[in-house]
């Protein structure tokens, strides 16, 4: 704006702003020189931003101007904002084998089904525990509560806990006990 009856140059450069960027956030330059004619008023600065599947949160960065030549700054610094679209994955369990026989010695499987879907373009892991339910610790393999995890990597769906019951010769009532999902990373709960 102003005297525009002369040509003038000012240098541009993309800064991070809140979040940390890097190359392979942008396709093509991301510093130039604008130069304008005598008489014209306006130029674009075009960023093209990579698509990735990261969450993330959302980055902002900056175009700043500077060393301007044959003119002054007015205001010299814009934002902009590269939006998230990336979604964590879902982790649920569902029981594959529910009920069964205990047996009278031995160990008997009982398996879960652990599956993510929606995002599978990044790692998750997720932690698994027995809860009691009318179960002590004394009816599974090793005379404890079993605990573990199951991790995905990246483009797997789908993983297999499994959970070995003792076999006993006493005369009870059927028994019950949960697998219960906690500590997910890289995902959420389902």
């Amino acid at each position: 704006s102003g005297n525009t009856g002369i040509a003038s140059s000012v240098g541009w450069s993309v800064v991070e702003g809140s979040a940390t960027l890097n190359a392979a956030d942008f396709s093509g330059p991301t510093s130039g020189v604008l130069s304008f004619a005598a008489g014209e008023t306006s130029k674009v600065i075009s960023l093209n931003v990579v698509g990735d599947t990261f969450v993330e949160a959302n980055e902002v960065f900056y175009v700043n101007l500077t060393t301007p030549t044959g003119a002054t700054l007015g205001t010299a610094s814009a934002a902009g904002t590269i939006l998230n679209d990336d979604t964590l994955p879902t982790l649920s369990i569902a029981t594959a084998s529910a009920s069964k026989a205990e047996g009278s010695s031995g160990a008997t499987p009982f398996t879960f089904t652990v599956t993510r879907s929606g995002n599978t373009g990044i790692a998750s892991s997720v932690n698994w525990a027995v809860a009691n339910g009318t179960t002590a610790a004394a009816d599974f393999t090793g005379g404890v509560l079993p605990t573990g995890s199951v991790s995905f990597a990246v483009g797997e769906t789908s993983k297999t806990v499994t959970v070995n019951v003792a076999g006993d010769a006493l005369v009870e009532a059927n028994e019950t006990f949960n697998v219960v999902l906690s500590g997910a990373s890289g995902a959420t709960l389902g």
